[in-house]
């Protein structure tokens, strides 16, 4: 019986497992629901243990381990005690949790050393230098986020807001009335108070377009995300030591489709490090099981064990 590993990716709106054989060849997919475990745990766990079990259903193999990259797992804490659950529920095949963010970075360096930059509904910034790790933010909504969707959206909401007080036309004031379907902007904080994280996060698209039609008000949004998280990219350099690694992979659906963010915040680094070498991962990151040489595997059958 051949081998295979399984590497998930469980995130705040879907979880993805993908099962490699052992020389990194895709054998299959399988997806459910949002994987992120800060939010509620037993949902998340559920789903990531269901889109495994799917595919282990698939495949008629040895599962030799499970890499699973969980969004909320830095907030939970007791890694080994959220693996240990996981491997009770698929079979007690070895299971590593890590964070997704740190998935996300040995998929996009592939195993190499650098710095990943994810921006999505949430921002981080982790660099790697021979075997050690650094992280920047990646604090969540509510202390940080920088450069995300939904502190995109947030900004655009907070400059409508502060309009809509003073009574100033703002492209912000009419987007946020259409998209929102609002009579006015009294209606928006309840609005945006009703929504997830990734709901908020959704509507940065909508920013995003309105600055690439030359909005002012709203490419100034996006600028300022962009210093932010070229600020956080900054201060993961400066901690590396020399030489330091100048390849910077980018993920996540900000920085994978607004090419405003990506400019200005590849400018702002490069005036400090010209050498910098920018790339967007391919974001298949339950690819990054291929790449983690970490022993950290073992067989859990309890959360005691």
């Amino acid at each position: 019986m051949f081998k295979y590993m399984i590497g998930i990716d469980a995130g705040g709106t879907h979880s993805t497992a993908i099962a490699y054989d052992e020389q990194g060849k895709e054998l299959g997919q399988a997806e459910s629901g949002p994987g992120q475990i800060n939010n509620d745990y037993n949902l998340g766990i559920k789903n990531i243990t269901v889109a495994i079990n799917e595919l282990r259903n698939k495949i008629d193999g040895d599962c030799i381990k499970i890499l699973a990259g969980i969004a909320g797992l830095s907030v939970v804490g007791n890694a080994p005690e959220v693996a240990a659950t996981i491997s009770s529920m698929v079979g007690n095949i070895p299971t590593r949790a890590i964070t997704d963010s740190l998935l996300a970075l040995y998929n996009g360096l592939e195993g190499t050393d650098g710095a990943l930059v994810i921006a999505g509904t949430g921002s981080v910034v982790n660099g790697r230098q021979n075997g050690s790790l650094i992280t920047v933010g990646g604090y969540g909504s509510l202390l940080g986020d920088e450069g995300s969707g939904y502190a995109i959206t947030k900004a655009a909401l907070v400059t409508a807001l502060s309009k809509w007080d003073q009574r100033q036309p703002s492209s912000l004031i009419d987007l946020f009335i259409k998209i929102w379907n609002l009579d006015n902007m009294n209606d928006a904080p309840a609005k945006f108070y009703t929504m997830t994280s990734p709901q908020v996060a959704s509507y940065a698209v909508e920013i995003a377009k309105l600055a690439d039609s030359g909005d002012a008000e709203a490419r100034d949004i996006i600028q300022e995300q962009a210093h932010l998280l070229a600020r956080d990219i900054l201060m993961c350099l400066d901690r590396y030591q020399d030489p330091k690694p100048m390849r910077i992979a980018l993920t996540g659906s900000v920085l994978s489709n607004n090419a405003m963010i990506r400019s200005f915040m590849e400018d702002e680094v490069k005036e400090q490090y010209p050498d910098a070498v920018f790339s967007v991962s391919n974001g298949e990151n339950a690819r990054g099981v291929i790449y983690d040489k970490s022993k950290d595997y073992r067989y859990f059958t309890s959360s005691k064990n």
